[in-house]
């Protein structure tokens, strides 16, 4: 514990010498003004409102991820081909655990901002609803950022970016119906697809498809996130810090 609580503390001071604690600030809340100004004057009713702003935020996710975890890999890349991170601290899994905790804390302040500030202007929907909402967005961004992390580090920031562009697209295209009855099993589409369970739910409690599908979701991304890690920590345990591919 004490060589994590290490790790903690020099990626974060890693990272508040970036950008990225201010992308972390204000494209979330750029983007809650932008839906609620725009809400403001569209006739749209509440349900397709609060639907359509997590499925934005949702399908971004992945994107944002790869930028973010891009970024952190690059950092460390430029800093001595990672050797730093590898050989700074007894043990390896301390130090990718430590790395994995501190981009998950700003995107989980990311999401409370979003989440938040699109709250305050829009209360039409019981505040449990964006609490659930929230945690949603946030379990469903763990499998890919231990998937972002191993791609920036084996192949670079610009694979984390591609992968991330590939995977917005692939969220929004789930939303329709193509990806019904598929998307429990595409990671990048559980942020998005979570929240419209849950808001399928709020509209009508008497339909069991919404809670059908949330279980379906479950029954494979925690096992699947679960393994991702474990597999993450092998990996990285083994890594010799070969040079990133631009």
């Amino acid at each position: 514990m004490p060589a994590f609580i290490r790790c903690v503390r020099s990626d974060f001071q890693k990272f508040r010498h970036t950008s990225m604690l201010w992308i972390h600030l204000l494209i979330p809340l750029a983007a809650a003004v932008l839906f609620l100004s725009y809400y403001s004057v569209s006739p749209w009713n509440a349900e397709t409102k609060i639907s359509g702003y997590f499925e934005v935020i949702g399908s971004a996710f992945p994107l944002m991820i790869g930028l973010i975890c891009g970024k952190s890999a690059e950092q460390e890349r430029q800093a001595g081909n990672f050797q730093v991170m590898l050989c700074g601290v007894k043990s390896r899994p301390a130090a990718y655990a430590g790395k994995l905790f501190v981009l998950l804390l700003p995107g989980i302040f990311a999401v409370a901002i979003s989440v938040g500030a699109f709250a305050a202007g829009f209360r039409t929907v019981p505040g449990i609803l964006y609490f659930k909402a929230a945690g949603f967005l946030i379990a469903g961004s763990v499998f890919p950022y231990l998937l972002h992390l191993f791609v920036s580090f084996r192949f670079g920031r610009g694979a984390s970016i591609g992968l991330g562009i590939v995977e917005s697209l692939i969220s929004a295209l789930a939303l329709t119906g193509l990806g019904d009855g598929k998307w429990y099993y595409i990671p990048c589409t559980w942020s998005a697809r979570l929240c419209d369970c849950l808001v399928s739910i709020w509209i009508d409690p008497s339909k069991a498809i919404g809670y059908t599908e949330l279980e379906k979701c479950m029954t494979v991304a925690i096992p699947a996130t679960i393994a991702a890690f474990v597999i993450s920590l092998f990996w990285f345990q083994r890594w010799e810090g070969s040079r990133s591919n631009e």
